[in-house]
């Protein structure tokens, strides 16, 4: 008896879970995970290193801290879609919870961005330094 998988998956394809909770829309879901599973794999690591320096950093982010960070850091790595960093963000908050989503958004200050909206995260791992004013 043969199995049919839909959209060329086989049997040994990671099933991709759509939320319907209706906090973001099912395109806008599938297009977060085609970013992320185009992205290269040593450019997830640096984004991961860049989300951590800023969660212990900053209380509250957005995408154009970790952005600023992984310049400042001038990584080695791209992905060809820069909307890649989103899926990466939801992904370590899952997974390594270093940071939750908050119920804020502000507007993206970097020029190529266009003003988006960008989700605030606050820091589950912040840790203010020491003799600086916070």
């Amino acid at each position: 008896m043969s199995t049919h998988f839909p959209f060329g998956a086989n049997e040994n394809t990671q099933q991709f879970a759509l939320d319907f909770s209706r906090r973001l829309p099912v395109s806008a879901q599938i297009g977060m995970k085609q970013a992320d599973d185009a992205a290269d794999d040593r450019w997830k690591r640096e984004a991961d290193a860049a989300i951590r320096e800023v969660a212990l950093t900053h209380q509250y982010f957005t995408a154009d801290q970790v952005v600023a960070e992984l310049d400042r850091n001038q990584f080695h790595w791209t992905t060809h879609n820069q909307s890649a960093l989103g899926p990466r963000l939801k992904e370590v908050s899952k997974t390594l919870m270093w940071m939750e989503a908050t119920n804020g958004f502000k507007r993206s200050e970097r020029p190529q961005s266009h003003g988006n909206l960008l989700r605030v995260w606050r820091s589950l791992i912040y840790q203010p330094r020491l003799g600086t004013k916070q």
